[in-house]
């Protein structure tokens, strides 16, 4: 769809202002629904290709979100809020409005280079116009006065500028100028002036006589672009190596055809010849060069010479010309005068003088055309017998050849339309399929979805025939630019100097402008090309993920279906067992209860007997091998049952009780929800829990350095992790390491840290709910926790009071280390810790008090203009003096004004590094600036202010990005794998490859550095 909505991003970002004091009073639950009709406006008008007025409605509704989400109400209770909005919604809302700016950029600034373009061609029409109105008049009046003409040509002004005078009209900017450098083809390709207006006007396409006309037909087409420019420039600077203005050169023929040969023409400013050439410009300016290290040829280019042809008088075309008689000679050019030309006569009057002789034509293309040139040979030429020099001048019919020189242009102009229709009509085609493409992609209804699917296969059939036939076209095309280039070249060779015909410039105009035209379209076709080309190989992609994705499902169903048998085999066989046990415990039951009974009756009937010799009368005894039953009766019927005794004494004390806690921490089962697939080790992506992508994308960029991820994924940090630290308790490692060894397992797609975030959220209750909050915060604590669980020093003493009054900085630092050091010893000090000194200089007494305190990551400030900034721009800022007031000086006893400033004593090896983007002018608000900062390799040796500096060189390793506000944002990170030493792309659950161009953006947040030279020492001996 055109553009008819604004002229810039700028515009449309007014008109999606809201008004700010109503909305504050309006109830947030209609504001709601207000929002959801805005998004679901801006998604149907994307679709339907109004990309001004959806990223209108985007903005609108990420600016009405955003005051919503600062009413009372949302605080109040924010998860209705947000589910009546949409998770989703908003994050697609800021991507959507971010690449609707980028593509609204530049086609605002394709519509205004082509309306430049488009105003050139209509004042040239205009002005074409005027001149033959003017020549229209001029001949119906039979003007006499040819010579004015004369006005219209540049004046020469004498002389030469020099190179000094050049670079300096370069820098002031203040004049206007276009260079024409008449050096070869291959000479200006190898090094020429490094400015936009610098033109190369090959010295093979300037010959003597030749008109400015039919020099333009023969120049590339990036030279006929820039040469209207000559008119409207106020110097026209000729170039060649030696910049010497001699009969027979280049920069000679070129001044012949500006000053003589361009009637048509009206120049505004005057010709000067750069001095001693681009020899000298390349000597004293060789930076202002595309190539400093070219060598001049050994002499100065030079084209005919034509100083010994006899006089040639050429006659105007409206008008026949009696030439004075001349003699004979061998000297150069005579001097034509012109006040002995005689009055244009009438045509009747021309039409009764005899006419030249006929002549063989030359070949060419177009039938029946004369050349005017061999008129001239054979007419004009001093000796020539065909004339006469006293008598009448012979009449010269120009109409032919004007017709023919319309006539091939007009071939060239219909061949330019045709290419110029096929492009249109790939553009409609192209554009067509990227409609489909978003319907069916917005749509809902799967009849409708798969009615455009069909749709866009046919459109794939199109194009394919379309390249077919684009390839006929294209030889036809070829064969037809052949034929007009060899009458080109025919009526070339003529050496006529005839002023062009006004519908000859009218057509060469409009051929220019077609020719432009097309190229902007041919960009357009190629970008909606590669679009195309992106998305069907995403879609090819996405088919195979999805065949991949239901054949692994297809395989899991079919493990599960045969788990499923086994376990009901298994279940039945363990049914059976256990039956079968249950029948041999009761035989066995049933056995022992008859037995009992048995031995009982027996006993019994023992009983009732008489005394006999196995009597209780009986002198013999009883045999130890046999069992007295009636005795283990009675015992048994004796024998009550103990009930145990519990000694509390032997309880164990509650000193191991965190011990055991934390073994059973190790050993619990962590429910990471995961996706299965074998992504590559470091590459799983983290679900988004609900707001939680400035968790995930700090969690990235940690799992990416490498020193610490080594640590937990190896289990070291458990021989110095700290389970009585009465904050965390250890916790906080214990989850950092489960997390860190799923993510590099290499068997999922994107898990869920569900555990860590509530750990996090019991010991810090910001991060307990789903709100947004600020990744370096997060990052902040986290850091802070890890280094007090993994901290050797288990009693911790305060720091000493810094004196470092009269004490070299050197010593104070180390002094300053030392006592941090002795109460602080972890991994993390080791890594992340830095040193800086921080100064308060008296304004009244000059004295200075100096402090050195550890840093674990550096807070830049960012230039307040959104302009582009370097990150040494940053530190250049960080360490900026600031003045106070109100600061009791220690040495003056009162209250002073103080300089205070912060100097980088100390790097460590992991440096990292937050952009102070957000910052509050009675509002937050963001800074949007790019800031340029190195990926391979950061030299801070110049920042560092100790002596002997460590660590001065680092290459980067990950970035935290934040992409919209502070209240409606999205985090993600770039992070650079070691496994396969390549970029890639977090963005939540989704992980994708990158190329190291696309890590510098204006959306980077917090950067990650390592030491380029820095050797980790082993992971269990731990020092600094």
């Amino acid at each position: 769809m055109e553009l008819y909505l604004g002229e810039s991003v700028d515009q449309l970002n007014l008109q999606a202002e809201l008004p700010s004091e109503k909305l504050k009073l309006a109830n947030p639950r209609l504001l709601v629904g207000t929002a959801v009709k805005l998004y679901n406006q801006a998604v149907e008008l994307r679709d339907k290709g109004d990309a001004e007025l959806s990223y209108v409605n985007f903005m609108k509704y990420l600016n009405l979100v955003n005051t919503i989400r600062k009413s009372s109400e949302y605080k109040k209770d924010e998860k209705y809020f947000n589910n009546l909005l949409g998770k989703k919604n908003v994050r697609n809302a800021i991507e959507n409005a971010e690449n609707l700016h980028k593509d609204l950029q530049r086609r605002y600034d394709d519509r205004a280079e082509e309306l430049v373009i488009r105003e050139k061609f209509e004042k040239l029409e205009i002005k074409e116009k005027q001149e033959k109105e003017a020549k229209e008049k001029q001949i119906e009046e039979k003007s006499t006065n040819v010579e004015a003409y004369s006005t219209n040509f540049p004046s020469v002004d004498g002389g030469f500028i020099s190179s000094w005078q050049l670079e300096a009209m370069i820098k002031q900017k203040s004049t206007s100028f276009i260079i024409f450098d008449v050096r070869s083809k291959e000479d200006f390709e190898n090094s020429h002036i490094k400015h936009p207006n610098c033109v190369s006007i090959p010295e093979d396409k300037l010959k003597p006589g030749l008109s400015a006309a039919a020099l333009y037909k023969t120049l590339p087409l990036e030279a006929k672009v820039d040469w209207p420019k000559r008119l409207t420039a106020d110097v026209i600077i000729l170039v060649d190596w030696f910049g010497e203005k001699l009969p027979g050169s280049a920069i000679y023929a070129l001044e012949e055809i500006l000053t003589k040969w361009d009637p048509s023409s009206k120049y505004k400013g005057v010709i000067k010849v750069l001095s001693k050439g681009y020899d000298e410009w390349l000597f004293r300016f060789p930076m202002q060069t595309t190539n400093p290290h070219a060598n001049a040829v050994a002499k100065p280019s030079k084209v005919e010479d034509i100083s010994h042809v006899e006089y040639i008088e050429y006659p105007d075309f409206d008008e026949a010309m009696k030439p004075p008689a001349i003699e004979p000679t061998a000297s150069p050019l005579p001097f034509i005068n012109r006040t002995n030309k005689p009055a244009v006569k009438k045509i009747d009057e021309i039409s009764n003088e005899p006419s030249i002789q006929s002549v063989p034509l030359p070949r060419s293309n177009i039938p029946k055309t004369p050349s005017d040139d061999q008129d001239i040979d054979e007419g004009f030429v001093t000796g020539s017998p065909s004339v006469n020099r006293m008598g009448s001048v012979p009449k010269i019919d120009r109409s032919l050849k004007t017709e023919a020189m319309v006539k091939y242009l007009q071939d060239e102009e219909k061949l330019v339309e045709k290419h110029l229709a096929i492009t249109e009509d790939r553009l409609e085609k192209e554009k067509e399929w990227d409609r489909i493409r978003r319907e069916k992609e917005a749509s809902a209804n799967d009849e409708i979805a798969n009615h455009l699917q069909e749709r866009e296969k046919e459109m794939v059939e199109l194009f394919k025939k379309m390249e077919n036939d684009n390839k006929q076209q294209e030889l036809e095309i070829a064969r037809l630019r052949k034929e007009v280039e060899t009458i080109r070249r025919d009526a070339d060779t003529s050496n006529d100097k005839t002023k062009p015909d006004a519908e000859e410039t009218n057509i060469q105009a409009r051929i220019t402008y077609k020719e432009v035209k097309q190229a902007t379209m041919n960009r357009e076709v190629e970008r909606l090309r590669e679009l195309r080309k992106k998305s069907e190989k995403t879609r090819e992609k996405e088919r195979e993920e999805q065949e991949k994705e239901e054949e692994y499902k297809r395989g899991m169903q079919r493990l599960k279906d045969e788990q499923t048998r086994k376990n009901e085999e298994m279940k039945k066989k363990r049914d059976e067992e256990n039956k079968q046990e249950e029948e041999t415990r009761k035989r066995l039951e049933q056995q022992r209860q008859n037995f009992s009974r048995k031995e009982v009756s027996k006993i019994d009937r023992l009983k009732d007997e008489p005394s006999s010799g196995f009597g209780l009368g009986s002198k013999m005894n009883r045999s130890h091998s046999t069992p007295d039953l009636a005795q283990a009766l009675q015992k048994e019927s004796e024998r009550g049952t103990k009930v145990a005794k519990v000694d509390r004494d032997l309880k164990p004390r509650d000193t191991n009780r965190i011990n055991i806690i934390r073994n059973s921490d190790l050993s619990k089962n962590r429910n990471f929800n995961p996706v299965y697939g074998n992504m590559g080790r470091g590459l799983t992506g983290l679900k988004n829990l609900g707001n939680t992508c400035y968790m995930n994308s700090i969690l990235q960029c940690i799992s990416n350095s490498m020193l610490l991820t080594n640590f937990f994924v190896d289990g070291s940090y458990r021989n110095y992790l700290n389970a009585s630290n009465k904050q965390t308790r250890g916790e906080i490692s214990d989850e950092v390491s489960s997390t860190l060894n799923a993510l590099w397992s290499g068997q999922y797609r994107s898990i869920s840290c569900k555990d860590l975030k509530n750990a996090v959220g019991r010991y810090k209750t910001p991060f307990r709910g789903y709100e947004q909050q600020d990744s370096h915060e997060f990052l902040t604590i986290l850091v802070d926790w890890l280094h007090e669980e993994l901290n050797e020093i288990r009693v911790k003493r305060p720091l000493k009071e810094q004196n470092n009054y009269d004490i070299p900085d050197e010593k104070a630092a180390n002094m300053a280390w030392e006592d941090y050091s002795a109460s602080n010893k972890s991994i993390i000090v080791t890594l992340f810790a830095g040193q800086q000194r921080s100064s308060l200089r008296c304004t009244t007494c000059s004295k200075e008090s100096v402090t050195f305190e550890p840093f674990f990551n550096l807070s830049l400030p960012i230039p307040p203009s959104n302009t582009q900034c370097s990150i040494m721009e940053c530190f250049q800022l960080y360490t900026k003096p600031e003045q106070i007031s109100g600061w009791s000086c220690p040495f003056c006893k009162n209250k002073r004004g103080a300089s205070k400033k912060i100097d980088i004593w100390k790097l460590p090896p992991v440096l990292v590094v937050h952009l102070q983007r957000f910052y509050n002018d009675g509002l937050w608000r963001k800074r949007l600036n790019m800031v340029d900062f190195s990926v391979n390799e950061l030299d801070l040796k110049d920042v560092v202010k100790s002596n002997k500096p460590r660590y001065t060189r680092f290459k980067l390793y990950a970035v935290s990005n934040h992409y919209g506000t502070m209240d409606a944002g999205h985090y993600t990170a770039y992070c650079k794998n070691a496994e396969y030493n390549k970029w890639f792309k977090f963005d939540d659950q989704d992980v994708m490859e990158i190329s190291g161009n696309e890590v510098r953006s204006s959306a980077a947040y917090i950067l990650f550095y390592t030491a380029i030279d820095y050797r980790a020492p082993p992971v269990n001996v731990i020092q600094d």
